[in-house]
């Protein structure tokens, strides 16, 4: 995460907490419940978010790397020299291995995001849950 990114993360965490404490001292239970609930919206929206950067970081680099790959295999002439084929061929193997890989990385990180937004309900109560026992006991 970046460095400016993070500190605005740490303060709305704490902003938050602060919230949640004076929530609980007060008893206020069902606006501590609203509250945790924003907190873990705030969350989640952060870590989707790094999340896609990161993999389109990724995916960015894969993607330029197979783009070379193409245009160096465009580019060779095999007449040139006879061992120009089989690397030429070693090149096409490994240009399948590249997208083999990018679609195998794009189908898990679409699966892993569905079951993430598939349990998200799940998650947020238990969540909501779990701080409030945290803070009742506080």
């Amino acid at each position: 995460m970046e460095k400016s990114l993070e500190k605005t993360f740490n303060e709305e965490v704490n902003k938050y907490r602060n919230l949640l404490l004076g929530c609980a001292m007060k008893s206020e239970w069902n606006t501590f419940k609203i509250n945790a609930g924003k907190l873990f919206d705030y969350c989640e929206s952060i870590e989707m978010s790094v999340l896609r950067k990161k993999f389109f970081g990724i995916s960015k680099g894969v993607m330029i790397a197979l783009v070379l790959m193409v245009a160096l295999i465009c580019r060779m002439n095999p007449s040139v020299h006879c061992e120009v084929p089989k690397i030429r061929e070693l090149l096409i193997l490994a240009g399948i291995c590249g997208c083999s890989f990018q679609l195998y990385f794009f189908l898990n990180f679409r699966k892993y995001m569905e079951r993430k937004m598939t349990t998200y309900k799940n998650r947020r109560e238990r969540f909501i849950r779990n701080i409030e026992a945290d803070f009742k006991t506080y």
